[in-house]
């Protein structure tokens, strides 16, 4: 790479009129920006209070046309665009703030003035169609079959597109340098905006869902274009994460590890030719602004069917209009989150009414008979932790963002930077994906019980989410539903479950979890208690961690203490049974104690060796205090040798002199 910044500032000048075209979708503006971080556009302000709280400036987002000469002044090789076009009062959000210099970040005093949901109007389903890591270098100096490969994968990708809004007219794509862009008509979604116009939570569900669908649907046809065009998937590794406020080099940018720019590229006609920034000239400023202006032309409204059609397959099949099939969605959504309310607060009454029986007994304790006791633990748990130290291979990648970026450990991230974590929100988001969530599910990325950011993480998955938080050294309470609790099959427990009690032996600490035994039950094998006794032990735990099991105690003579059916016991092989039981109790024990040995002869042998280095410290330090006592009794006695000699009539006078005093007369004596 070899411009100098005149030269580039002059080829931002000079493709001024390209981005005055791209920059509205109707009377809708998107963001412009410098080099990936200049969001914003700052000026000083007169709010006294506010500059008193130390944010002596205020900011918005940077508008791509009314800022261009701005953003121009700023740029140092690449400008960006946003994919997205929002309502103009989303430009007009001033909030104070200030500039951090020692962390390069812009620092707001309440929420940054970031576009939302709500604010969308035209939005366009987008991809990145990445080169592979190992091609992108050879850009511009690629042999014939690779670039041919591109080309007829660009096109396969094109008609995916096609297909999903039902007409190739409304399909647009880029030669990125490093891959490709394609778009699908972004006034496509312009009649959703207006049919939802008083209702911002409507908007806000569906471009959120919107753009969500189109990511996924868009993964699918990554599956699709592989199998059709053999080679593809070695070439070509997409990015599908279009989100509210994603960046791309538009037309002309420079591209930053190559002196190339981003140019046109036919949909009906693929061509990947790289296009070196010498050799811009101006029909290629033409052939960009012309690119621009049919992005940005309102002619393609009505592809809003196929998209809702496409993405929303199941209701539109039911409803058979877009504008139904939306307005069905956002209802199902809406029923669905008061249904989940309805559930938390039943469950809250409930949890209230059982502490106010229990009388706090149940404050501090390893376990909990509530659910929401587990989800309030976990929630608070600083996320950054559990980035920092177990789902990043490097953390806080990029200091000019605003929120701390991480290269992810779960998957593959060229720019180290694709993730982040919300401190504030307490959650995390991968870009990839556009998708994240909270602690639980960060680990379980990190500890691969999920493998996408996508991913629901419920069920099981959860729970070993939960236990590995637990095992990372995190005070979680064990959830232990106890007799009377409602099941998930809306029926109660008649007794607490038989797991729930293994997990309350665990938790209270009366028998490790590798000391369960298997057990054969009328569903196969389980794991279950080593003996009677210990089962007992469990159960007067619980009753004293004050829970309600519900279960009666288990004597010598009964057939078993865990049978996971719960049937009544069959004493026709007590004898036997209880012998089993007695040695299976005596082995557990045994195993308690060696395990308990283990650990103090650790700790012996760790204080051993420490006691040793503490007594070869001491005898040092006495060998020093001998040789200094030496040497200042030796000193001590020539200094009154000499202080004799010299002035034999001061004896008396200096006999109650410290040696000390003594010493510095005979040292001042001597100079």
């Amino acid at each position: 790479m070899t411009l100098s910044e005149t030269a580039i500032r002059e080829h931002y000048r000079r493709a001024k009129p390209v981005y005055e075209a791209l920059a509205t979708v109707k009377d809708y503006p998107t963001i412009g920006l410098n080099d990936f971080v200049g969001w914003y556009i700052k000026r000083d302000h007169d709010d006294v209070a506010a500059i008193k709280a130390g944010y002596p400036q205020r900011g918005r987002v940077a508008r791509l046309d009314r800022d261009y000469d701005e953003i121009h002044d700023r740029l140092e090789r690449t400008l960006y665009a946003v994919t997205t076009y929002k309502t103009p009062s989303a430009f007009q959000r001033w909030e104070p703030c200030r500039y951090d210099e020692s962390e390069g970040t812009t620092v707001w005093q309440d929420e940054p003035p970031t576009p939302g949901y709500a604010d969308l109007r035209a939005v366009p389903a987008w991809g990145d169609i990445d080169l592979a890591d190992d091609i992108k270098p050879l850009r511009g100096d690629l042999d014939a079959e690779t670039q041919a490969l591109v080309e007829r994968s660009l096109e396969a990708y094109i008609e995916e597109y096609t297909t999903l809004y039902g007409t190739r007219d409304a399909v647009y794509a880029l030669d990125s340098v490093g891959g490709a862009y394609v778009f699908g008509a972004p006034e496509a979604a312009l009649p959703i905006a207006d049919h939802f116009s008083d209702d911002p939570d409507a908007l806000e569900r569906v471009f959120d869902e919107f753009l969500d669908r189109s990511n996924a649907w868009l993964q699918e046809a990554e599956a699709r274009v592989n199998e059709r065009v053999d080679g593809a998937g070695d070439i070509i590794q997409p990015d599908w994460v279009n989100n509210k406020n994603r960046q791309y080099k538009p037309p002309l940018s420079i591209h930053a590890d190559h002196d190339a720019v981003v140019t046109p590229i036919a949909t009906d006609d693929v061509r990947y030719e790289l296009r070196p920034l010498e050799t811009v000239d101006d029909t290629l400023i033409e052939q960009a602004v012309s690119w621009a202006n049919d992005l940005t032309r309102v002619e393609h409204t009505d592809c809003v069917d196929s998209l809702v059609a496409t993405l929303w397959p199941d209701l539109y099949e039911d409803h058979n209009r877009w504008q139904a099939t939306l307005e069905a969605w956002i209802e199902a959504e809406r029923e669905r989150e008061r249904e989940q309310q309805r559930q938390r607060e039943a469950a809250l009454q409930r949890r209230e009414e059982r502490l106010a029986e229990l009388d706090g007994t149940l404050e501090g304790r390893p376990i909990t008979p509530f659910k929401e006791d587990v989800y309030e633990a976990v929630e608070n748990i600083d996320i950054t932790e559990i980035a920092r130290h177990y789902a990043s291979d490097a953390y806080d990648t990029d200091p000019n963002q605003p929120r701390p970026q991480f290269d992810p450990c779960w998957r593959h991230s060229e720019s180290g930077q694709s993730c982040f974590v919300d401190e504030q929100a307490n959650t995390f988001g991968d870009s990839k994906v556009n998708a994240g969530g909270g602690p639980a599910k960060l680990m379980a990325l990190a500890m691969g019980i999920i493998s996408d950011a996508d991913a629901d993480l419920d069920g099981e998955d959860y729970w070993a989410a939960v236990d590995e938080l637990r095992s990372a050294g995190y005070d979680i309470p064990v959830w232990v539903p106890e007799a009377g609790s409602d099941r998930v099959d809306d029926g109660t427990y008649d007794q607490m479950p038989f797991w729930a009690v293994r997990k309350a032996a665990v938790a209270l600490e009366v028998c490790p979890e590798d000391a369960f035994v298997d057990r054969e039950g009328e569903d196969g094998t389980y794991e279950g208690f080593p003996g009677y006794e210990t089962y007992n032990e469990t159960l007067d735990a619980i009753q004293e961690a004050g829970l309600n099991h519900g279960r009666d105690p288990v004597t010598p003579e009964e057939n078993t203490t865990d049978d996971e059916s719960e049937s009544p016991a069959d004493s026709s092989r007590s004898d036997k049974r209880s012998g089993d039981l007695d040695r299976a109790h005596l082995h557990e024990k045994n195993r308690l104690l060696t395990a308990k040995v283990e650990r103090l002869e650790s700790e012996l042998e760790e204080k051993s060796e420490r006691i040793k280095e503490l007594e070869t410290e001491v005898n040092q330090l006495r060998s020093e205090l001998a040789t200094v006592r030496s040497e200042r009794d030796r000193l001590e006695a020539a200094l009154e040798e000499r202080e004799f000699e010299q002035e034999p009539k001061q004896g008396d006078r200096d006999k109650d002199q410290s040696p000390l005093d003594r010493a510095k007369r005979f040292i001042s004596s001597g100079e």
